[in-house]
């Protein structure tokens, strides 16, 4: 599966690790199940990681204006035009 995000990584006793890493991709608006890759993609390079995003972004795109929406505190509503966005997909 692809992924997309963002990483911010520390130094820590001379070795870089993640410090943060999140799904936030307002162009390839990935779900949040694309984590496996990318905690994968990081093992493989040998670097630390948490074991979840620390910042989980979930995406809508609205079915009445066709407008992106990050969606906050579980409320699937289209912030520019009110309708209600979809359950699953971006």
């Amino acid at each position: 599966m692809a992924a997309a995000g963002e990483v911010a990584f520390r130094r820590v006793a001379g070795r870089w690790e993640v410090a943060e890493v999140s799904n936030q991709s307002t162009g390839y608006c990935p779900d949040p199940e694309c984590r496996p890759s990318v905690a994968a993609a990081l093992d493989r390079a040998g670097v630390a990681r948490p074991d979840r995003f620390t910042h989980e972004i979930v995406f809508r795109r609205c079915t009445g204006c066709d407008e992106l929406n990050i969606v906050r505190e579980g409320d699937f509503v289209c912030v520019f035009c009110d309708a209600d966005l979809p359950a699953a997909g971006a």
